[in-house]
């Protein structure tokens, strides 16, 4: 038996011949199924068989019937002159039984075609109508079915359209938490160098701050004390002396890790004297050794670290 792939593209026609009309339909097995149902397909493979019978004055068949070949006047020819009957015939004929049975022979053909021919034309509007029913029931189903679909993107396309303005706000904010997180790196930065700078400058005792700067008067054989502080960082003092007493001197005294400083320097009546000094408490004097009388001295002490 033939595969049923190879019955899906057998080819069919179905065509249909009234006078000078003719309908036909043609195409695989599966496409006329397709288009008229199975059981109008089967219907009209039936109709073939059926049309077989019928009289040869009008055929319904699956092939186109082709026309005679025509004559061209030229090839014609004319019968030769008949010779005059002997006889003369009678000027008015009495039909004949024969002619009589042959004239109602044709008439009930005529009726028997004419009722073929509406049968069939009404066979082929069934046929026509079916297949356009056919072609409505399948694509009545796909319109409502892409309908749906075009439904269902527009929510799809919807929810993305909502999802992208979130994604579009979240990125938003996050540009502007960048704009300020580079501010504040900026601002780091500057701050990072500042005290990079800053303390540079203390590594290297670039930095100053000054502890006294006075004009005194002083009795014989004492000392002022000029500043009593905390040094914050490792550095050292200076102390500048304009004296009336070539006995004035300067002193360092303070406690720091354990090691305890006390050093003094004379200045006489023009000097300066300096002290290196450890982070804590520091004490800086001014005295003289004088017997007698009193002593004036302008001093200026300065702390570098």
């Amino acid at each position: 038996m033939p595969d049923e792939n190879e019955q899906k593209k057998e080819h069919s026609k179905v065509s249909i011949r009234i006078g000078d009309a003719q309908v036909e339909l043609e195409g695989t097995n599966e496409n006329i199924k397709k288009l008229m149902g199975k059981e109008l397909f089967d219907f009209a493979e039936g109709l073939k068989q059926t049309t077989k019978q019928l009289p040869s004055s009008t055929k319904i068949t699956s092939e186109v019937t082709p026309k005679a070949p025509e004559v061209s006047p030229k090839e014609k020819t004319m019968p030769p002159p008949s010779k005059p009957s002997a006889t003369p015939e009678p000027l008015i004929k009495s039909p004949s039984v024969s002619t009589i049975g042959k004239t109602t022979e044709k008439m009930s053909k005529k009726k028997i075609v004419g009722r073929t021919a509406a049968i069939a034309l009404v066979l082929v509007s069934i046929v026509l109508l079916a297949g356009l029913v056919s072609v409505i029931a399948i694509y009545v189903p796909m319109a409502s079915n892409l309908e749906s679909q075009l439904t269902e993107k527009d929510g799809t396309i919807s929810s993305l359209n909502m999802e992208i303005s979130a994604l579009q706000s979240d990125l938003s904010q996050a540009a502007s938490n960048i704009t300020a997180k580079d501010s504040q790196i900026a601002s780091l930065n500057s701050n990072f160098t500042e005290a990079v700078l800053e303390y540079r400058s203390i590594l290297f005792l670039q930095k100053s701050a000054p502890l006294y700067s006075q004009e005194i008067t002083q009795d014989a054989s004492t000392f002022t004390v000029i500043w009593n502080g905390a040094a914050q960082y490792a550095g050292y003092v200076t102390v500048a002396v304009q004296s009336s007493s070539n006995t004035t001197y300067a002193e360092a005294v303070y406690n720091s890790y354990d090691f305890n400083f006390d050093y003094n320097m004379t200045v006489g009546t023009s000097g300066t004297a300096a002290f290196p000094v450890l982070p804590g408490l520091v004490e800086v004097r001014v005295g003289n050794t004088e017997l007698a009388g009193n002593v004036t001295a302008t001093i200026t002490a300065t702390y570098y670290y």
